[in-house]
């Protein structure tokens, strides 16, 4: 029984060990940052076509008549402002939402590490009898 207790305290610790090598990234988080990076695209592409958006409508009253011109222009920009800060708003409300759970994953990783710490820490500190 003795050497039974000392082999599989032996092999716990091995496979511990051998789990707590540097790892590479973490998939669920490496999964996070590319979610992350397609927000910041989609955003980029909403802002990019407002601005088209807004461009061409500008353009287009220029050949109106110059009395409406000021006022359509106006609100011509005031709308830009508005589809622009929607976008933002958008990028801003998805990134919240990965950095929520990009937050979870992170104390799971670390109950789970504090898990094994403790796992360990009790089957190398126990005396086989």
């Amino acid at each position: 029984m003795n050497k039974f207790a000392l082999i599989a305290i032996f092999l716990l610790a091995g496979c511990a060990a051998a789990n707590t090598q540097t790892p590479g990234p973490d998939p669920k988080i490496a999964r996070l940052e590319e979610e992350r990076q397609l927000v910041a695209e989609h955003e980029k592409q909403c802002i990019d076509g407002t601005l088209a958006h807004s461009r061409d409508k500008m353009a287009h009253m220029v050949a109106t008549s110059a009395a409406s011109v000021e006022l359509l222009v106006q609100r011509a920009k005031n709308e830009r402002d508005r589809e622009l800060s929607d976008c933002r708003a958008k990028a801003d409300g998805d990134n919240a939402e990965i950095s929520a759970r990009e937050r979870d994953e992170y104390a799971l990783q670390a109950q789970q590490e504090r898990d094994r710490a403790s796992l360990i820490s009790i089957l190398t500190t126990s005396q086989p009898r």
